[in-house]
C-alpha cells in the first residue's frame, strides 16, 4: 500500500451525528404524502440505502412523487437541524491529520447548502480543501463519481487516497474509485456493522482516532 496522502470523508454518521434528524425528516415527508413511515431508527438503518431514489423505490414511492417527497424532506430536515451534533473526536482527529500533512476533503450525499452550513457551524470547514455535496455531482454513491470528482479537484492519486464512510454504498463507491476503503462502525452509523463487513473494506474502525495509526 502506498503512503496515505489524501483522506476523503463521508459526513453523515462519520463526522456528524445526524441519523435522528434524517430519520425524522424522512418519516415526516412520507406521512405528508400518505406513505408508511419507518417506526424506529433501527429499522431505518436496516432499510436505508443509496442512491436515494432507489431507497424511495424500495419503500413503494412512485417515481413521479419522489421530487415532492425530496422537497418535503428538505423542509422537514430544517426542523430537526438542532438535534445534529459533531462526534466528539472529529476536531482533534482532523487537526492531527492536518499536522501529518494529509490532504482532507468531503464527498457527501447531503444537499450542498446543508452540508456547507453544517461544516461551518461546527467549525470544521477550514480543514477541507474540497467539499463535494449532493448538488455538486450528477451522480450519487454507490457511483464512484463523487469521490472521483473530489480527487480530480485535489489532483490526488487514488492509489494514495482513502474514503471513510459508514454505509455499504460508501465502500462500494470507494472500491470502484480505486481508493483505500475505511468503514466506520459505530452505534450511530447509518448501516449496522454486519452490512459494512460484507463489503470487505480495507479497514474497519470504531472511532475516527483510529485513522491516526493508519496515516503514520
Amino acid at each position: 500500500m502506498k503512503r496515505l496522502e489524501t483522506v476523503i470523508f463521508d459526513v453523515s454518521g462519520v463526522l456528524l451525528d445526524d441519523l435522528y434528524a434524517v430519520w425524522k425528516a424522512n418519516s415526516e415527508a412520507y406521512e405528508v404524502y400518505g406513505f408508511k413511515r419507518i417506526e424506529s431508527i433501527e429499522e431505518f438503518k436496516e432499510r436505508f440505502k443509496l442512491p436515494i431514489h432507489e431507497y424511495h423505490k424500495s419503500m413503494g414511492v412512485p417515481e413521479s412523487i419522489v421530487p415532492r417527497i425530496e422537497a418535503e424532506y428538505r423542509r422537514a430536515y430544517q426542523k430537526y437541524d438542532h438535534s445534529i451534533k459533531i462526534f466528539p473526536e472529529v476536531k482533534d482527529t482532523l487537526q492531527k491529520l492536518q499536522e501529518y500533512k494529509i490532504n482532507l476533503a468531503v464527498a457527501s450525499n447531503i444537499p450542498s447548502v446543508f452540508l456547507r452550513e453544517h461544516l461551518r457551524r461546527f467549525g470544521i470547514d477550514k480543514f477541507f480543501s474540497v467539499i463535494t455535496g449532493q448538488d455538486d455531482c450528477e451522480e450519487q454513491k454507490p457511483s464512484p463519481k463523487p469521490i472521483l470528482v473530489t480527487l480530480q479537484k485535489m489532483m490526488s492519486d487514488p492509489r494514495s487516497a482513502a474514503y471513510v464512510g459508514d454505509m455499504e454504498e460508501d465502500i462500494i463507491a470507494g472500491k470502484k474509485a480505486g481508493v483505500i476503503t475505511i468503514a466506520v462502525c459505530r452505534k450511530k452509523s447509518y448501516h449496522p456493522c454486519w452490512r459494512l463487513r460484507r463489503r470487505r473494506p480495507t479497514f474497519i474502525i470504531s472511532n475516527l482516532q483510529d485513522l491516526i495509526p493508519l496515516v503514520k
